[in-house]
């Protein structure tokens, strides 16, 4: 018995090893690999997404800004509590970014199908966080769907497109770093020529009721502005060839207003208890309008890599374009009792009466030398007119002691001074950039800010406080201000 329970154990390993060589000679069918292929149908640093006929291209940028005389944003102290200039202010700033962006596309019967996605991460101002999208569109035959750089900017101006500043660009229509909503239409005309038609998302400086609205100084109004009824309509021309670029653009902007506060037939028909609702009359709308222009000159007889341009910008009730997309309202303190003020809208209306709308004016250039082919400095200067009719100055409406309803007012002239609040905005400043290796920027920016007042000469009582800065009697007076920024940058794609 055990010499046969030997024999079937032997036989079974036998067996058993037999077949494990068998088994090794077989084939085995690997598992399918996917290798991320090149795209090269639009250039550097796309790849297919495996399984798809897409291609994409991720990119973003590290930065770091340091800032004296300006907010973490980049707006110099010129306005609000900032333009205080008292140790309520804080001179220094800072503002880290990491930005991340994807960039789609693949071919289809109509053209490129395009979807491009970019958010902003940034740490600012002592620890205040924030997640900015600052691009969401699709481009597809011709249409552009989403949150996007308007294309009614223009070039020439010192925005990232032209001369690089790293301050927040006050007196240019900028929609450049956080975007806005729109649909567009191009036709390509050749030759680098595109017209372009769309509507974006509105963007206003406020219309003030000045029957019942507080100026404080260095405060915009509070706006009467109506209901968002329709997107701004525009049309843009462009132009981009071997000898640099140009771009024209018209925008039209509703304004329009709620209601009236007044109780009698004049003021504007409202019951006794029901002010601003819509048992109340309210002011006919209006279409303000502005023009944009602006050019960027490639100059090699300069320099390799040199340019030169300008813009200048006009409108009515179009504050925010033919002004500044990020003007402000100014308020700047001097040494002593001296203040620049000026109030910044896109019109004025009172209970009962109609618009009177506000013109301003902007016009800006700039030139760009390199001394090396990875060291370049900009010089930028930008000039903003605010104006307001003579019916609106006349009816001293911003100024306490002088017209009904102005008694309230925060800033008070005597009876007869002129109370007008219009102001002239102008900037000049000096860029320099280091590029140590490709992707990488260290830079430098200076820039004074100068607020001129139409109140100059005048003596102002203001009766309310800005930042630390007490009520009482000022000095209207021209004033400036002389911030700075230095960033370091690294940018980075696929390759």
């Amino acid at each position: 018995m055990t010499i046969t329970k030997r024999m079937l154990l032997g036989s079974a390993a036998t067996l058993t090893a037999i077949g494990s060589v068998q088994a090794a000679d077989l084939p085995v069918k690997a598992k399918p690999v996917e290798y991320v292929k090149i795209c090269s149908l639009y250039g550097e640093g796309f790849y297919y997404i495996p399984g798809t006929d897409i291609c994409l291209k991720v990119g973003g940028y590290v930065r770091a800004n340091y800032r004296w005389n300006a907010t973490g944003g980049g707006q110099p102290h010129y306005t609000g509590a900032g333009g205080a200039q008292d140790r309520s202010v804080s001179p220094y700033s800072t503002q880290h970014r990491a930005s991340f962006n994807f960039d789609s596309r693949s071919q289809t019967a109509y053209g490129t199908l395009r979807t491009y996605v970019s958010v902003n991460i940034d740490n600012q101002d002592q620890g205040t966080v924030s997640v900015n999208p600052t691009r969401a569109f699709i481009q597809w035959a011709g249409f552009t769907f989403g949150h996007t750089k308007s294309f009614t900017d223009v070039p020439g101006t010192p925005g990232d497109d032209s001369f690089k500043s790293l301050f927040q660009n006050q007196n240019i229509s900028d929609t450049g770093a956080n975007g806005t909503n729109q649909i567009a239409y191009t036709w390509e005309l050749g030759n680098g020529m595109t017209l372009n038609v769309g509507a974006d998302e509105r963007r206003t400086k406020g219309i003030a009721n000045l029957s019942t609205n507080i100026v404080t100084v260095g405060g915009n109004p509070a706006t009467a502005y109506g209901p968002f009824q329709h997107p701004t309509p525009w049309v843009n021309f462009a132009v981009n060839q071997a000898w640099g670029r140009f771009g024209a653009s018209a925008i039209f902007n509703k304004v329009n207003a709620t209601y009236y506060t007044g109780i009698t037939d004049a003021t504007g028909a409202c019951p006794g208890n029901q002010t601003g609702t819509s048992a109340c009359n309210s002011p006919d709308d209006k279409w303000g309008w502005a023009v944009l222009s602006g050019i960027d000159i490639k100059a090699p007889w300069a320099g390799p890599g040199d340019h030169f341009g300008g813009y200048f910008n006009y409108g009515v009730g179009t504050s925010a374009y033919s002004g500044g997309s990020n003007l402000s309202s100014a308020g700047l303190f001097g040494s002593g009792n001296n203040v620049a003020l000026g109030v910044l809208t896109d019109g004025v209306f009172v209970n009962g009466g109609q618009f009177e709308l506000t013109t301003t004016w902007s016009a800006g250039a700039g030139f760009e030398h390199f001394w090396l082919p990875n060291v370049s400095t900009a010089v930028y200067g930008t000039y903003t007119a605010i104006r307001y009719s003579d019916a609106v100055i006349n009816s001293r409406l911003f100024c306490g002691n002088g017209g009904v309803g102005a008694v309230n007012q925060n800033i008070i002239v005597a009876s007869g001074v002129s109370c007008d609040p219009g102001f002239n905005f102008w900037t000049v400043g000096a860029v320099t950039n280091w590029y140590p290796v490709a992707g990488f920027r260290l830079a430098f920016d200076v820039v004074y800010t100068r607020i001129e007042t139409a109140f100059d000469g005048q003596s102002v009582t203001l009766s309310k406080t800005t930042g630390l800065r007490p009520s009482g009697t000022y000095s209207a007076k021209d004033q400036g201000i002389l911030s700075f920024t230095f960033r370091a940058q690294r940018s980075f794609a696929t390759e």
